[in-house]
C-alpha cells in the first residue's frame, strides 16, 4: 500500500475521448481509481461532444473538436475532428492525413488547456496519456510528468521517421513549386511529431510501459530514456467486468440487431458463442477472425455444434469487413455495432470463449475484460497477448506454434487456420479450461485497486525527488 500522502490532485492528460478505445476505457479506470483512493482529479480529454459518460467527483476540461455528424458546434472547437493513430468509433480523422496548419491548431488548443488547469487545478503530478503531441506539452508546464505509453504512440513515431525519411526522398527530385511547399509543410508536421515524442521522452520524469514487449520497443527508440521505464500492466475495473449468473441469452443476444439477418435478429440456437470486441482497425486482425470463422463454423457444424460469432465495435474498416463476411457467406457471424460497458459484460458473460487476433496489441485489456467474465481466450503470440496469457511461463518463443495455456491459447499471428482450429479445439471441449481459476486468477492479478497502488507510489517518488531538488537547487542559490 501507498505509506506516502503529498500527491493529492492529479491531472490526467488524453488527446482522445474517455471511452470507445483501449486507452479511454483505461484513462476512466485509472481516473475513478485514484478518486477512490482520495485524490483530487482532473482529466483534459480531447472529443467531439460534451455530453459523454463522466465519473461523479471528477472534473472534465474538454478540448473541443469539429463532430464528423451533424449537430450544434462546440463553443471554441478545432474546424476538423480529433486526431486518432488509427480509427476511432466517432473519428475517421487521424495524425496522418491533418494539415500543418491543423497541427499547429491542435498543439494551440491542448496547450491552452493543459496551462488554464496546471493554474486552476495546481496538480501535484500529470499523468499523461501516450508519448505525443500532449505529453510533450506538459513536460513545459513545470509540474513533474508521469507518461504512459499506450503502443499506438510508438508506432506513430515509427510511422513518423519512415514518412520524413520518403518526404525527403521525394524533395530531391521535385521541381513544381506548388508540390515543393506542400511537401516541406509535411516534412516540418512529421519533424513536429519526431520532436514532441523525443521531448516527452526525454523531459517526462517516468515511463509507464504496459508490457514487456513495449518496454522493448520503447528502449529500442528511446534509448536516451530507457532508465526512466517502468513496467507497470493495465488493470481492469473489477466493478465492471465480473461473472453475471443472471444474464440469459435472451436478454442479451436476442436484443442485439445483426447486419447478417433479414430481421436484423440473432437465432439463439446456436450451441456456442465466440465473441470478438475492439475497434475495427487493420492491426486488430478482424479479417483473420473473418477467415477463421468460416473455417470453424464449417467444422464445429460437422460435429452437430452450431457456434455464433458476435463483433462489436465500429470504426473505419467497418464496410470493408461486413463486405469480406458477405464474401466469405458467413452465416452466424454478427455484427453488432459498439455497445457501452455494460452492454459489451453481458455479451462476455454469454461468450465461451472470446478471440484477440491482433497483428499488434500493445497490451490487450480486452482479454483481461474476458478472463474476468469468465472464459477463455485465445489470442496471437504478440505484443502484450503472450505476457497476460503465459501465466505458467511456457517457453513461446516459437511464434509458428500454438500454445495452450491455463487461461486461453496463443496462436500465430495473420494464422486463420490455427486460429481456426483453436476455437474448436476449446469449443469441442478438447483443451479444457477451470473458468473460475480464470477468474480468480484475472482478479488476483490485474484488478485496477493493485495496479493503483503501484502507481501512486511511483507518483510518491517522482513528487519527492522533483521537491528534493528544488531544495538542492534552493540551497545552491
Amino acid at each position: 500500500m501507498n505509506k506516502k500522502n503529498n500527491v493529492n490532485n492529479i491531472l490526467i492528460v488524453t488527446a482522445f475521448p474517455t471511452y470507445g478505445a483501449g486507452s479511454g476505457v483505461q484513462v476512466t479506470a485509472l481516473a475513478n481509481s485514484y478518486l477512490n483512493k482520495g485524490k483530487n482529479v482532473t482529466v483534459i480529454t480531447g472529443n467531439n461532444k460534451l455530453d459523454f459518460d463522466k465519473i461523479p467527483g471528477v472534473k472534465y476540461h474538454v478540448v473541443p473538436f469539429k463532430n464528423e455528424e451533424e449537430g450544434e458546434p462546440i463553443l471554441g472547437q478545432c474546424d476538423f475532428n480529433y486526431l486518432m493513430f488509427t480509427t476511432h468509433t466517432e473519428s475517421t480523422a487521424n495524425f496522418w492525413d491533418a494539415t500543418l496548419d491543423q497541427i499547429k491548431e491542435y498543439q494551440g488548443a491542448f496547450r491552452k488547456a493543459i496551462n488554464d488547469e496546471v493554474k486552476e487545478s495546481k496538480p501535484d503530478i500529470i499523468h499523461a496519456q501516450h508519448n505525443w503531441i500532449t505529453a510533450s506539452i506538459c513536460t513545459e508546464t513545470g509540474v513533474p510528468v508521469v507518461t504512459t505509453i499506450h503502443g499506438t504512440d510508438l508506432m506513430g513515431y515509427e510511422r513518423s521517421i519512415k514518412e520524413l525519411g520518403e518526404i525527403r526522398n521525394k524533395l530531391k527530385t521535385e521541381t513544381n513549386p506548388e508540390e515543393i511547399k506542400r511537401l516541406k509543410d509535411e516534412e516540418t508536421k512529421y519533424n513536429l511529431y519526431i520532436e514532441h515524442a523525443n521531448r516527452s521522452a526525454l523531459n517526462s520524469k517516468k515511463i509507464i510501459v504496459i508490457s514487456e514487449a513495449q518496454k522493448e520497443k520503447f528502449t529500442e527508440l528511446f534509448p536516451l530514456a530507457a532508465n526512466k521505464v517502468e513496467l507497470i500492466e493495465n488493470g481492469y475495473d473489477t466493478r465492471k467486468f465480473y461473472v453475471d449468473e443472471n444474464v440469459t441469452r435472451e436478454d442479451v443476444i436476442g436484443k442485439l440487431v445483426s447486419q447478417n439477418t433479414k430481421d436484423g435478429k440473432i437465432p439463439l440456437d446456436y450451441d456456442k458463442l465466440v465473441v470478438f470486441v475492439g475497434k475495427f482497425a487493420d492491426f486488430k486482425g478482424i479479417d483473420i477472425l473473418l477467415d477463421a470463422a468460416k473455417s470453424y463454423e464449417e467444422k464445429m457444424q460437422e460435429q452437430g455444434k452450431k457456434v455464433a460469432t458476435v463483433i462489436v465495435g465500429s470504426g473505419q474498416l467497418e464496410e470493408k469487413l461486413k463486405k469480406q463476411a458477405e464474401e466469405l457467406k458467413l452465416k452466424n457471424t454478427h455484427f453488432v455495432g459498439r455497445k457501452n460497458t455494460d452492454e459489451v459484460r453481458s455479451i462476455q458473460n454469454l461468450a465461451d470463449v472470446s478471440l484477440i487476433p491482433s497483428r499488434n496489441e500493445p497490451f490487450g485489456l480486452v482479454v483481461l475484460e474476458g478472463m474476468a467474465c469468465g472464459h477463455p481466450v485465445i489470442g496471437t503470440n504478440a505484443g502484450g497477448i503472450p505476457g497476460i496469457l503465459n501465466s505458467d511461463k511456457q517457453d513461446i518463443s516459437d511464434t509458428s506454434k500454438t500454445y495452450v495455456t491455463p487461461l486461453g491459447v496463443l496462436v500465430p499471428m495473420d494464422d486463420s487456420e490455427a486460429l481456426s482450429d483453436a476455437v474448436c479445439d476449446v469449443l469441442s471441449g478438447k483443451d479444457r479450461f477451470d473458468n473460475k481459476y480464470i477468474v480468480d486468477y484475472t482478479r488476483e492479478n490485474y484488478a485496477q485497486e493493485k495496479v493503483t497502488d503501484h502507481i501512486l507510489e511511483l507518483f510518491e517518488d517522482v513528487a519527492d525527488s522533483q521537491r528534493n531538488n528544488h531544495s538542492k537547487e534552493d540551497e545552491e542559490r
